[in-house]
């Protein structure tokens, strides 16, 4: 089964749609670290999941990053639309299949963590504990540090319930 394929984006029942202020860095590479947190690590996953009190993050992998961080980052018309799905993660055009029991559990915190919050804000961050280049894609609740990052246009994120 394929992980991650390309479509037009799904046309699916949403539950919510949320507004996330979305942040790119003022240098390329620069970043915030994501600081302390609980981690759902697993090396074959391509997709890791970071839990903190006031933000969650999503490790992404190597073989991901460019392309998961163009469709979030890239300078566009519109905003991106982030899905986040029971057995998905959808990105524009970018499907990520959660084919794992303990990727769709992470995914319900993450869905659960955003549906509490009232206001989003999205940006990179890194960690030490990661390998070199591993970028985190981090929903806070916090702004980031207006020193490093500079607004962008919001995306949009709808949360499903199938």
């Amino acid at each position: 089964m394929t992980r991650v394929s390309s479509s037009n984006c799904p046309t699916q029942a949403t539950n919510d749609k949320k507004i996330v202020r979305r942040y790119n860095a003022y240098y390329q590479g620069w970043c915030m670290a994501f600081g302390e947190h609980e981690a759902a690590y697993h090396d074959d996953w391509n997709i890791n999941w970071l839990f903190a009190e006031d933000r969650i993050g999503l490790a992404i992998s190597a073989d991901l990053r460019k392309r998961i961080s163009r469709e979030l980052l890239g300078q566009r018309e519109k905003p991106p639309v982030v899905v986040l799905a029971k057995d998905s993660v959808i990105i524009n055009r970018l499907h990520y299949l959660l084919i794992d029991e303990a990727e769709r559990d992470n995914a319900r915190r993450i869905r659960d963590f955003i549906l509490e919050s009232s206001e989003l804000h999205m940006f990179l961050c890194s960690h030490f504990c990661y390998p070199p280049r591993t970028r985190i894609v981090t929903f806070s609740r916090k702004k980031p540090l207006t020193i490093m990052y500079k607004e962008m246009l919001p995306l949009e994120l709808l949360v499903t319930s199938d």
